[in-house]
Parts: C-alpha cells; sequence; structure tokens
C-alpha cells in the first residue's frame, strides 16, 4: 500500500500593527528625553517615553486624532496621525526645542536677601479621604501665599494614602508651578528640571526638600503638582495604581486641579455631599521669608 505523505509547509504570518516607535530627544545636545509625554488630544490617553528615551504609541484607533509631545522645559510639538494610515511600524524621532524663555518672568533674583523667618502653609481644612488616580494624571493644589510676600520654599509635605489593592506602584513627579491669578489656574513651571520620587504603598506623611533648588515663593502663592509616572511602561490598562493621594474637605474655594499628560487643566468639582464644601489636595510647604 502505497503512503499518502501530505506535507505541511509552515509560512510564518507577519501581523503588523499600527503604531509609532522612537525617541524623544534634545534638537541641539541630541539628548534622549526621559519620560517625556505623548498624548492623543481628544481622548485621555498617550504613553511616555521609557528610562532610554524610547516610547512605543498603538495609534489604530487614533487616525483622526493629533498626539501632543511635551517634556519640561521644552516647547511642545503637534503631530498630525491621518497620513500614518499604512498597518505598519513607523519609526519617528521628535526633536524638542528648549524654551529658554519660559522662566524669565517669574522667576526673581534672591541673591542679597537675608531670610530669617520660617512658615509653615497649609489651607485649614477638615476631613480626609482617599484618591486613586491614573498613569499620567496629574493634581494640583494652590499654596496661598497670607503675607504676599515673595520667599523661597524650603520643604513640600505629601500625605500619601496606600491602595490595598494596587496592581501597580507607580512614582510620582513633582512640579512646582506659579499661580496665574487672573485665569485662576496653575501657569509656569518653576522647576525646570525631573522631579522623580518612589513613595511606598502605605499611608505616611513625605517630605520633599527643596532648599538647594532656591524655588521662589511667589506674591499669589505656587502651585503643587504630583503626576503618576511609570518609568519602564509596565502598567496595564485597568491596573489599580497605589499609592493615591489624600483629600480634605470643608473648603469654600477650588484649589485643585487635574491636567492628563500636559493636555490643559481642568477644575477640581469634588464635592463633599454632606457639608456642600469642595474636596481639595492635601498638602502643605515650608517657605522662607524675610520678615
Amino acid at each position: 500500500m502505497k503512503k499518502l505523505i501530505i506535507l505541511f509547509i509552515l509560512i510564518p504570518i507577519i501581523n503588523f500593527s499600527q503604531t509609532l516607535k522612537g525617541n524623544v530627544i534634545d534638537s541641539i545636545s541630541k539628548e534622549k528625553l526621559v519620560l517625556a509625554n505623548i498624548t492623543y488630544l481628544r481622548n485621555n490617553s498617550g504613553t511616555n517615553t521609557n528610562l532610554q528615551g524610547e516610547y512605543t504609541l498603538n495609534i489604530k484607533e487614533h487616525l483622526n486624532d493629533s498626539i501632543k509631545i511635551s517634556y519640561i522645559g521644552y516647547k511642545s510639538k503637534y503631530i498630525s496621525l491621518k497620513n500614518f494610515n499604512e498597518n505598519k511600524e513607523y519609526l519617528l524621532n521628535f526633536n524638542l526645542i528648549q524654551d529658554e524663555n519660559q522662566l524669565n518672568e517669574v522667576i526673581v533674583t534672591q541673591k542679597t536677601i537675608k531670610y530669617k523667618k520660617k512658615y509653615k502653609l497649609s489651607e485649614k481644612r477638615d476631613g480626609d479621604i482617599s484618591m486613586f488616580s491614573l498613569i499620567g494624571h496629574e493634581t494640583t493644589c494652590l499654596i496661598e501665599n497670607p503675607k504676599n510676600e515673595v520667599g523661597r520654599i524650603k520643604s513640600v509635605k505629601l500625605y500619601v494614602r496606600k491602595n490595598k489593592n494596587a496592581d501597580f506602584i507607580a512614582k510620582f513627579r513633582i512640579k512646582i508651578y506659579s499661580y496665574d491669578k487672573v485665569n485662576n489656574k496653575p501657569s509656569e513651571n518653576l522647576l525646570a528640571e525631573d522631579l522623580i520620587i518612589s513613595p511606598k504603598n502605605k499611608t505616611y506623611q513625605y517630605v520633599i526638600d527643596l532648599e538647594n533648588k532656591k524655588i521662589p515663593f511667589l506674591e499669589d502663592g505656587v502651585c503643587v503638582g504630583i503626576e503618576l509616572v511609570d518609568e519602564n511602561n509596565t502598567s496595564k490598562n485597568g491596573d489599580k495604581i497605589g499609592p493615591g493621594f489624600r483629600f480634605t474637605y470643608g473648603e469654600n474655594k477650588q484649589l485643585t486641579w487635574y491636567n492628563y499628560r500636559d493636555k490643559g487643566w481642568a477644575k477640581n468639582d469634588l464635592l463633599n455631599k454632606k457639608s456642600n464644601s469642595m474636596s481639595n489636595l492635601m498638602v502643605s510647604m515650608t517657605v522662607l521669608m524675610e520678615n
């Protein structure tokens, strides 16, 4: 009996995902920028570069959108996705230009100032509630200046809340902004560098020493921002992120704003139903003043 031999030829199937991939780079030094944000403009999703300055972004469902590429101290860049319509991997590097004028209007010369007194500043607040956020989201709170005098920031205290159900532990990117009193929102970033801290997933108070950064405490106060970051893009959609922030209620004014990957500021609209008062981020600051 003749045997029928059937040969199966295995042909590899290559399935290109429709993605952008590359680096975010300083246009002059060619240094790769770590933790730069790449964000869709029409919805709250995006990614960031990893510790090697590399990014990967799936664009298949976003071809009618545009992305914003941003990094602290650099001018943002905007790219339309409509021309990336083939089912393949696009290699695309983004070169960002330093924004040399970013701090000129808000940084003041303090070389001759002798600071004589230290003040601890925080709003008078009641209650203590937990709030957990997502990677890429930034929460910012205004620290008001009751003396309306320029000083210098010595330290910032954060109040951290454990997330016992956390799938991923994020790091915090700390930012300090001037306050735009006319438009009632954070304005220029006073800390022109990446300040990343590694919080523990437990409930505690975290003090950040900023005295050597020489950050001015302005007449209208400053805003303290905390952004949740994933340095290696290992978190997944749907992950519960820890640790969280502690919020207070009992105030009659809105002091907190939200921002997703530098897309723009949105006002906090969290009201405590029992007291009908605002909930604001719990943060305090120690400042040095002349008098």
